[in-house]
């Protein structure tokens, strides 16, 4: 039996996670087209409207259909050019809103519309999750989700109506997200069910169809940025939920968020390192999955995959499927993977060859893209870790502040008002969030080996910089208040 790398990595991420998070393009719009189809039933492809907001130099407007074209009342003379101009606008204008990828079919995670939740090309899986969280949540969030997405009243749908409001409509593929065969992640005291909760909770902030001055697109990004955090999360959480060596930490793994607004000081050296933390156990998840998909594929039976019969399938090409159309590749990788298993210092030969197929699985030259790539891009992407880019490096937790409104909704009720420290300690007890303030932030950082020393000028730049920093944020956001007491309360308060 040949082993295919990309099937193994793919394979070990479903065991783990329950999905592939193996995905390069992943975007929080692919999840949310996902998770908006699943709670809509449906989708629509607005074809004319896509035909519109094309690029005018790549479609000239002369080449947009008749019953596009007749719905302008433009003067002839110069209507080319006056269409041009509007396509133009209209384009800025969804990209603004994050609104659509013509090119990709993308959809609406802040425009309040079923228009522009299309078939998903991308995260499928992976959306499937997140509305899996979103359904459990014992919440309205689900149904007022759909009547969100249908009242057609926001101004980017108005704006838009002509052009989609006769759409094809199609059944969506609705599939629910499989539990993994790990374990059972939904039992108490591992984070789907903070999670679930943290779902409902901000379910209840979301504006009733008959309130006034409805607020569509913002509900829905707090939606969609809650559920790329969660994803995170969970995926971050992962390796700690389902190790049996016994190291197994009793907190959350710690995410402290830089407010320092500084990459030069001990915050932002701890927020580095709990990044790097998650990718490390992100790694260490999928070597556990690989190690259970090699088990099941029969690659521990002594009697054929002891050492010498590895050795001798590495070096007549038969344990690898490559694939590679040049010889000269084909041998240069399979010198790569025995030199990773002969210098392995694993004393068992099963643990070697699970060591060996995880070590390959992440090098680049058998071009493979792991669950660690996908959720360090997408983290970016979704706006919590900075900077931002492919290129980037050193990264750490700094969230825009869409994101962490949505975080604060998620643990704290309607009109409830709590001291800022107490919102310290939920965001650390039930997320891993560490901004300062509480006196177990060092426990729970020296738990997971992470260290956050003095600074030239403080003894304490965690409790006090940052959580001062973190304190002016959210009186920004309008969710804080300080009195004159110096005490700061916290209010959600609409």
């Amino acid at each position: 039996m040949s082993l295919k790398l990309n099937d193994v990595n793919g394979d070990a991420s479903e065991w783990a996670y329950g999905f592939k998070a193996t995905s390069r393009s992943l975007k929080p719009v692919h999840v949310a087209q996902v998770v908006f189809s699943h709670t809509l039933g449906q989708t629509s492809d607005p074809e004319l409207l896509f035909e519109f907001t094309e690029k005018p130099g790549k479609k000239p407007s002369e080449e947009l259909p008749e019953e596009v074209l007749d719905k302008f009342d433009i003067d002839s003379r110069d209507k080319e050019e006056r269409l041009d101009e509007i396509r133009y606008t209209l384009r800025k204008v969804l990209a603004n809103d994050n609104a659509l990828y013509a090119n990709t079919r993308g959809s609406a995670p802040t425009a309040t519309s079923d228009w522009f939740v299309t078939d998903p090309t991308a995260g499928v899986n992976v959306g499937r999750f997140v509305h899996y969280l979103i359904s459990e949540s014992n919440s309205d969030l689900e149904s007022n989700l759909q009547t969100q997405l249908t009242d057609h009243h926001d101004t980017v749908s108005v704006l838009f109506r002509p052009l989609a409001k006769d759409a094809e409509q199609s059944s969506a593929s609705v599939s629910s997200w499989k539990k993994p065969d790990s374990d059972d992640p939904t039992t108490n005291e591992k984070i789907v069910p903070d999670l679930v909760e943290g779902f409902g909770t901000l379910g209840e902030h979301l504006k009733s169809p008959v309130a006034g001055r409805i607020n569509y697109p913002r509900d829905l990004r707090r939606v969609v940025k809650f559920g790329g955090f969660a994803l995170y999360l969970f995926m971050a959480n992962r390796h700690n939920e389902i190790r049996t060596d016994g190291n197994e930490r009793s907190q959350r793994l710690p995410l402290v968020f830089n407010y320092t607004r500084s990459r030069d000081n001990p915050v932002a050296d701890a927020s580095l390192e709990c990044y790097d933390t998650v990718g490390t156990e992100v790694k260490a998840t999928s070597r556990l999955g690989v190690e259970a998909i090699l088990d099941k594929r029969g690659f521990r039976d002594p009697s054929e995959y002891d050492e010498d019969g590895i050795k001798e399938k590495i070096e007549n090409k038969t344990l690898l499927d490559l694939k590679r159309k040049k010889e000269s590749k084909e041998q240069d990788d399979y010198d790569t993977f025995r030199y990773l298993f002969e210098g392995d210092p694993a004393e068992d030969t099963f643990d070697r060859l699970v060591n060996t197929v995880s070590d390959a699985i992440n090098q680049s030259r058998f071009k493979t893209y792991t669950p660690v790539d996908t959720i360090q891009t997408f983290g970016w992407r979704a706006g919590f870790v900075k900077p931002r880019g492919n290129r980037a490096n050193e990264r750490r937790f700094s969230p825009d502040p869409e994101v962490l409104e949505a975080i604060i909704l998620s643990v704290m009720e309607p009109g409830e008002r709590i001291a800022l420290r107490k919102l310290c300690q939920r965001l650390r007890q039930r997320y891993g969030i560490i901004v300062g303030g509480t006196n177990q932030d060092r426990d729970h950082l020296e738990e997971w080996d992470i260290a956050v020393g003095a600074s030239r000028t403080e003894a304490d730049p965690l409790s006090n910089r940052n959580f001062e920093e973190f304190k002016q944020v959210t009186i920004n956001l309008g969710f804080g208040r300080e009195y004159a007491d110096g005490v700061t309360i916290v209010s959600t308060d609409q």
